[in-house]
């Protein structure tokens, strides 16, 4: 029981999460870039603004369809007497827990670890229809889970009604025996009493 209740949670979060990639890549599809992001991540690149930031001896890492692995980061750096920390995610695990960190120089707590990367797949956005047919997949599997369980809590609601029927069966079929039980005594008393010769003597 605990571990189809297990099974079925985790159904419930692939869905989930399969349904946030979806309409992420259609959104991402129809809109294009995010304009202030772009302009951020031209602005690190064109200033150059850069420090080495510490990472956090502890990091996370989430796996999406066992396939892609993401390693979040807590960062720390220190920039004209000022600290400033905050979370990374990465899409490969540093050899150190150094790391270059681009970041904008109007406002430091903007960072990234690959501006030009990120500024190329942000100008990619709208432009390839890649994004469209990842989102439909990611839809599809999305759906395909939704169905799958749809269908399970449906054959689990069937198998509670016949539980239901057979138990009021044989309800039906004890309380039929009961009767059965008791004209059965009643006819062979009424017998005896006919059988009696003692009946008919003052």
């Amino acid at each position: 029981m605990l571990v189809n209740l297990k099974f079925t949670l985790y159904k419930i979060a692939f869905m989930i999460l399969f349904f946030v990639l979806a309409k992420s890549c259609v959104t991402d599809y129809a809109n294009g870039g995010d304009k202030q992001k772009i302009n951020n991540l031209t602005k690190m690149i064109n200033d150059n603004t850069f420090v080495n930031a510490d990472l956090s001896n502890n990091y996370t890492v989430t796996a999406i369809a066992k396939v892609i692995k993401l390693y979040k980061f807590d960062y720390s750096f220190k920039l004209n007497d000022e600290v400033f920390s905050g979370k990374i995610t990465l899409n490969e695990l540093p050899n150190t827990n150094k790391l270059k960190l681009f970041y904008l120089k109007e406002n430091p707590k903007i960072v990234s670890a690959n501006p030009n990367e990120n500024l190329k797949k942000e100008n990619e956005k709208g432009k390839s229809i890649s994004d469209l047919l990842v989102g439909i997949v990611w839809g599809l599997l999305s759906l395909t889970l939704l169905v799958s369980l749809i269908s399970k809590f449906k054959d689990k609601k069937r198998t509670i009604n016949s539980t239901d029927e057979i138990k009021i069966k044989d309800v039906s079929d004890e309380d039929a025996m009961n009767k059965e039980a008791v004209e059965r005594l009643k006819r062979e008393a009424r017998k005896k009493e006919k059988e009696d010769p003692k009946r008919f003597m003052p």
